[in-house]
């Protein structure tokens, strides 16, 4: 494939886009107050559309901004296994909400159901392996009731993250998990696929069983938000059947659709529905104002395949074709309060440019009652291992910041992960780097939470106003 390549040349404050053959493309000015954004360590322009890209030149913090971060406690990646140490324990969530603090956050999402066990008493789910170290052991108190209490004591909200088909994160076997461990109680729903063990998303009584999940936890604790992240079907490998149980489920229930990729996003779709009318039910009759919210995958489609898509290769992965799931969807349909696509990629990045991707996702929701907040990959300047030159940039995560100001449909932010937030004497140079500019340049001051349009009148949050912040 031929590539156009260009030299970029600056006269006074005037910047020129010259190809090799010398021909002047466009000649542009930066606007008062904004400067051009180039890739790191060049004077090379990052187009979007074919059009140079300009930030402001300084952060602007808003006064009612939502910014969270991710607390994973999957392979205790940001919380340690001291669930049954309850003062340990204690110690180190009140440290968390210390570091959260000190950077003006004012949401966790907290990591309560990271396969089918749990970080909270439950009637449905042994409690979890990484509370414990041993799925179903009891810790003799309930860190969720403790942790809600106290972030709220903070002023800061409670998402309870869980992810819905996960059963095992590895080799284990149903027999390895806890004896009251749905998925061994229910064999004929769960299917392996990578070596890994799933719910099956085609089967009624699994929607059935993670919608009561859901429930059992927005009724029995003071939670803001019901959080889910991008695991839904896993990426589509091939175009063969997942797993053998899949055909057999197909048989049941999908021979009224086309194909079985329609099939498979119905079943998410569905699963979707039933949680989002669930919790407007339960808010409606309790006067509640329990939120409903989805980290997807950053790319929902291509435009080369749909025309609602966006401009990316169709090379690259997507939810609706690769995991059937309909991100899209359940924005216009307003089934979510807030949608946080996982845009974990830079400017510069060809197979998902972040710039396209935050445009797409701000056109998407226009028109909806849905909340947009970015997901940022912090995570990534915190990898050692990491030789991405964007990512080597102290800069990317701001100058993404500074992009995000120029669309009023951004409403905040969100970072994954929290343990890649905190400054520390191990971390790349460029980890800390981008977490002092965070600190002294984005997020000096606190901020409010996002105004969200009430379905119910006179609703009262939970427990925290939008002034107590100010």
């Amino acid at each position: 494939m031929k590539r156009n390549i260009c030299k970029l040349m600056a006269i006074g404050a005037t910047v020129l886009t010259i190809g090799l053959n010398t021909t002047i493309v466009e000649a542009k000015t930066a606007r008062t107050g904004m400067q051009f954004l180039t890739k790191y360590n060049t004077n090379e322009i990052v187009l979007i559309n074919n059009k140079p890209i300009e930030i402001p030149i300084y952060a602007q913090e808003k006064v009612e901004e939502f910014r969270g971060v991710w607390v994973s406690t999957v392979y205790n990646l940001d919380f340690s296994k001291n669930g049954l140490n309850k003062e340990v324990y204690k110690a180190e969530y009140r440290q968390l909400l210390n570091n959260l603090e000190n950077l003006n956050m004012n949401s966790v999402i907290f990591q309560v159901r990271p396969k089918l066990d749990t970080f909270y008493k439950s009637k449905i789910n042994p409690w979890s392996e990484y509370l414990t170290g041993k799925q179903g052991l009891d810790p003799g108190w309930d860190p969720l009731e403790w942790m809600v209490e106290e972030t709220h004591k903070r002023g800061i909200e409670f998402h309870a993250w869980f992810n819905p088909y996960r059963v095992t994160t590895g080799s284990e076997k149903l027999s390895d998990l806890a004896l009251n461990n749905w998925a061994r109680q229910n064999p004929q729903y769960v299917y392996s696929f990578g070596g890994k063990l799933q719910l099956n998303p085609g089967e009624p009584e699994v929607i059935k069983y993670i919608t009561n999940s859901v429930m059992e936890v927005v009724e029995n604790y003071d939670i803001d938000a019901v959080h889910f992240d991008d695991y839904f079907y896993p990426f589509k490998s091939g175009n063969g059947w997942y797993f053998k149980e899949e055909e057999t489920t197909f048989k049941k229930y999908g021979t009224e659709f086309k194909n079985k990729d329609d099939w498979r996003r119905n079943n998410v779709d569905t699963l979707i529905e039933n949680i989002h009318n669930s919790i407007e039910s339960y808010n409606e009759n309790n006067n509640r104002n329990v939120q409903f919210g989805i980290s997807p995958f950053g790319i929902w489609g291509h435009k080369a395949l749909h025309m609602e898509g966006s401009l990316t290769p169709v090379t690259s992965r997507a939810s609706y074709d690769d995991q059937f799931a309909d991100t899209r969807k359940w924005v216009k349909n307003n089934w979510i309060d807030y949608i946080a696509p996982q845009i974990y990629w830079s400017f510069d990045e060809k197979a998902a440019p972040y710039g396209e991707l935050v445009n797409w996702w701000s056109d998407a929701v226009k028109d909806t009652d849905v909340n947009l907040y970015i997901g940022h990959a912090n995570y990534r300047q915190a990898d050692p291992n990491n030789k991405n030159l964007s990512w080597m940039n102290p800069k990317e995560i701001s100058n993404q910041l500074k992009f995000n100001s120029l669309y009023e449909e951004v409403k905040g932010s969100i970072f994954f992960r929290y343990k890649s937030l905190i400054e520390n004497t191990s971390n790349p140079v460029v980890n800390n780097q981008c977490i002092n500019i965070l600190k002294t340049q984005h997020f000096t001051s606190k901020a409010n939470l996002p105004s969200k349009i009430s379905k119910i009148e006179n609703k009262v949050p939970n427990s925290l106003s939008l002034n107590k912040l100010k």
